[in-house]
Formats: C-alpha cells, sequence, structure tokens
C-alpha cells in the first residue's frame, strides 16, 4: 500500500480525529466513534488514529475486560463471519473495519486483534499489527496461534530476537511442532545477515565530524547513526559509527525523554508498559504528560483510569500475599493505606467527570462505589439513584442502591430496589437474576417472612443449586416451616 498520503486527505482526518477525542473525553461515545472510524477510514494504516480509536473504546468499558458483559461473545458471532468472509476474498481493508465494527462490543477480543494484525501485515502496515497485538497480550496468554502470528509480526519489523523468543515459547508450549526448529534457525540466519549487513553498510550514510546530534526516527525499525558534534576532541570515523536499530518502545522512550508533554507518545508509551504488566512505569509516563497538558480532559481520564488499575492491581497483589501470611500486621496496615488513597482518588476523579457531564452514568456508578468503599452510604444512595436513569446501568445501579439499603437497616426501602431491578433484567442475565433472589430470600428470612424466603432460594436453586448457600437455607428452612 502508498506510503503517500494526500495532504487534503491527512488534513481532514486530523479534523475528524481531533473531533473524536473531544467527544470521547466528553463521553458521547456514539460520535466519537463515528468520528475518529471517519480519520481511520480517511488513512487507514494510520497508528495514531487506530490508537486512539481503541482508546475511546477501552474508555466505554473503564478500561476493565471484566466490563465487556457476557452477552459479547454472542453478539460477536455475526461480525466474526463478516470478518472471514473478507478475508477470504482477500479484502483487507474492509476486514480491518469490520475488526472495528468487532472492537465495539469487545475491544480485548483476542481473535479480531489476530485477524486485524494479519490484515495489517497484508497492508504492509507492520507496526499496526504489532501494537494490536501487543494490546491484548495479556488476553491471549498461552494461546500458541496468538505466539505464532506474534513471531511473524516481529519477523516483519525485524525484531528476530523477540520472534525467536515467540518461536521458543511455541515450542515449549506445542512440542509436536515440526516446524519450529527449522523457522527458529532462518531466524536465526536472518538475525546474522542483518547484523552483517549493518556493519558493512553503516559507513555509506553518515558523515565523520557531522554537526548533527542523534536522532530516532518516529518509525519502528529505522536505522540510528550516531555522528560526532563539534567539540569533541577525538571524532569518529564513517567506517567505525555503529548503526544502532531501535525497537518501537525504545523509541518511544526516547520521544517521551525529550519531550514527555507529547499526548500520543505519552499515550503509546503506556500502552505497552501495560501490555508488559509495568503499570507503575505507564502511570510514570502518563503522569508526567498529564502535569504539561492538564487542560487536556481525555488525557486525564486515561491517566486516572490507569492510576485507578494500578492501585486495583497492588491491592489484588496484597491480598495474595496476606492469605498466607494473615498474621503480617504492616502488610494488612499497608493494604488499608493503599486502600484509603484508591477511594479518595476515585472519589475526587469521578466527581471532576460528572461536572463536565451530569449525565455521565458510568461516572455516577462508580462515584457511587467509591462512596461505599469510605462509608459514605446515604451520599452513595443519590449517586446510584443518578446512574439508574441510564438503561445500561439501570439494574446495576438498582442493585446497589438495593445493597446500601440494606446496610442503613431500610429492609423495605432495599426489597423495593432488588423488585425493581428483577422487573429490568434480561432473560439471559440468569447471574444477576440469582444474585437478586438470593437476597430478597435473605431479607425475607430477617423479616421472619419464611415462606416468601423459601420461594425466593426455589428460583435460585432452580438455577443453580450450588448457589453459595442456598441448599442448606433451604433445608433450614423446611425444618421451621
Amino acid at each position: 500500500m502508498s506510503s503517500e498520503i494526500d495532504p487534503k486527505k491527512l488534513q481532514r482526518a486530523k479534523a475528524y480525529y481531533e473531533t473524536g477525542l473531544d467527544a470521547a473525553q466528553k463521553r458521547n461515545f456514539e460520535y466519537a466513534f463515528q468520528m475518529l472510524g471517519d480519520a481511520c477510514k480517511t488513512v487507514p494504516t494510520s497508528l495514531q488514529f487506530r490508537q486512539g480509536l481503541r482508546a475511546a473504546q477501552r474508555l466505554k468499558y473503564e478500561n476493565d475486560p471484566a466490563k465487556v458483559g457476557f452477552m459479547a461473545k454472542t453478539r460477536l458471532q455475526p461480525v466474526r463471519a463478516q470478518i472471514k468472509v473478507a478475508k477470504n476474498g482477500g479484502n483487507w481493508l474492509r476486514t480491518i473495519e469490520h475488526c472495528e465494527d468487532a472492537f465495539l462490543l469487545n475491544p480485548w477480543d483476542v481473535g479480531t486483534s489476530m485477524d486485524f494484525a494479519e490484515a495489517a501485515l497484508e497492508l504492509q502496515a507492520a507496526d499496526l499489527a504489532e501494537w494490536a497485538l501487543l494490546t491484548v497480550a495479556d488476553e491471549a496468554g498461552d494461546n500458541v496461534d496468538f505466539i505464532r502470528l506474534l513471531a511473524r509480526v516481529y519477523e516483519a519489523v525485524g525484531k528476530w530476537a523477540s520472534a525467536i523468543g515467540c518461536l521458543e515459547r511455541v515450542k515449549a508450549l506445542d512440542p509436536t511442532d515440526q516446524d519450529v526448529g527449522s523457522m527458529i534457525n532462518r531466524l536465526s540466519a536472518n538475525q546474522m545477515m542483518a547484523k552483517s549487513s549493518g556493519l558493512k553498510t553503516q559507513g555509506k550514510v553518515a558523515t565523520a565530524g557531522a554537526a548533527q546530534p542523534a536522532q530516532a526516527s518516529a518509525n519502528s525499525g529505522d536505522e540510528v547513526r550516531v555522528s560526532q558534534s563539534p567539540g569533541t576532541a577525538e571524532p569518529t570515523s564513517a567506517e567505525h559509527q555503529p548503526a544502532v536499530k531501535l525497537s518501537r518502545e525504545e523509541q518511544l522512550r526516547a520521544s517521551h525523554e525529550s519531550d514527555n508533554g507529547d499526548i500520543h507518545v505519552a499515550m503509546e508509551l503506556a500502552d505497552l508498559h501495560k501490555a508488559a504488566n509495568r503499570w507503575d512505569e505507564a502511570d510514570k509516563v502518563l503522569s508526567a504528560c498529564y502535569k504539561k497538558n492538564p487542560k487536556d480532559h481525555y488525557l486525564r481520564q486515561i491517566y486516572a483510569n490507569t492510576r485507578i488499575e494500578r492501585m486495583t492491581r497492588a491491592l489484588a497483589a496484597m491480598d495474595t500475599y496476606i492469605e498466607t501470611h494473615p498474621d503480617d500486621a504492616a502488610a494488612i496496615a499497608k493494604r488499608a493505606d493503599v486502600t484509603k488513597r484508591r477511594t479518595e482518588f476515585e472519589i475526587g476523579e469521578f466527581q471532576a467527570r460528572i461536572q463536565l457531564n451530569q449525565a455521565d452514568a458510568e461516572s455516577q456508578f462508580r462515584l457511587g462505589q467509591a462512596l461505599v468503599s469510605d462509608g459514605r452510604v446515604d451520599e452513595a444512595i443519590a449517586a446510584f439513584q443518578q446512574a439508574r436513569n441510564a438503561p445500561d446501568w439501570k439494574v446495576r445501579a438498582l442493585t446497589e442502591i438495593g445493597k446500601c439499603f440494606e446496610k442503613v437497616g431500610s429492609a423495605k426501602l432495599a426489597e423495593r430496589s432488588f423488585n425493581d431491578a428483577l422487573k429490568a433484567i434480561s432473560a439471559e442475565d440468569t447471574a444477576t437474576f440469582n444474585e437478586l433472589h438470593y437476597r430478597l430470600g435473605t431479607l425475607a428470612e430477617r423479616q421472619g417472612q419464611l415462606q416468601m424466603a423459601e420461594e425466593h432460594y426455589n428460583e435460585v436453586a432452580a438455577n443453580d443449586y450450588t448457589y453459595k448457600d442456598v441448599a442448606r437455607r433451604l433445608r433450614d428452612l423446611q425444618n421451621k416451616i
């Protein structure tokens, strides 16, 4: 695919992109997806535009794959069928467009990311393919097909060692694969040839004693040549100047160090850190960039979500440690401190988002959760009541309202909220159905309404007899009734 882009088309695409980012900041996701999608269609292989679109898609789910919803897999099936048709017909641009349709339903879907990467390779956009795979590396885990494709992508961008490393993983995961050994040998030979070629040609490009600073290209895999600055005592000959291939991450690190206020560089570098489970580093990168761009609300949200996720992961690690060291008072105290800091940060962040957009039901809901953690139950109820006005959040908000009323001892109001949530849930949502009937059962049981409690527990048992302690509760009730 030609790398030349019509300046007018590029200008139009940038306008779409900026408009889309602004819409995402305001949580107007439908318009954001339309504008960012138009930018991508105008310049299909632009890494920057794709990153913006994916960031907005993930922001809709609070950058949390667990919030995609259990129905996403079913809804993805017809879109995945369209992707398959486009791939089989060799229509790679159409393949990518269908992939973006799938990412609207689940921006962490591994299969879709693999199809996207294959199409990007066919369009000679290997950097786009590499990014697409790295953003779902955590979700892919030990998926052998994913690792094989990642090896192919690394080969396309000239990262021989990384490609070989992937194939070594494949070899360990699938010892029956007869082709891996020969592939590793071929890549090792290519790596040697690339090093040899670099040594032979490096002196032909740079000029000894050139008064130019070292520069790193923004394109993955470009060679960087270090030339001698004026005033040094011993100029280096052209024959001895090294040709160094920087990885995409190394390029981004260099760019960020020279200008930590570049939003696009910071976001891409942070994504790479997250993919490698380096959340502290991602936090530092985004924090430095946000200090330079304090009025960029979209960057603020990405930074805030990253900080919350970093603290959440730290708490999960602490929980694992405390399980095996329950008497470690220092660890328990540290966990309490981190929990408090996360809660305070969340409250401030979601209050700020609500000030920008009063109709932001997601932020109202998450504010309610943070207020509950802080013991401010009455304020939490008010936040959840705002969130319940949005159809997508109604059931969850009503469920949380019921829990809050339970906490403050308002059994009748709790019962009313749980029943309202039951009326609003979809037929497929058995998990919420079970939880609500179980809670209504325990409420009725505490109030001495044993027959009603039994009816609610029976609804749960009909779906899942092993749910919590519902079997025991039913047996106990039968002895009492």
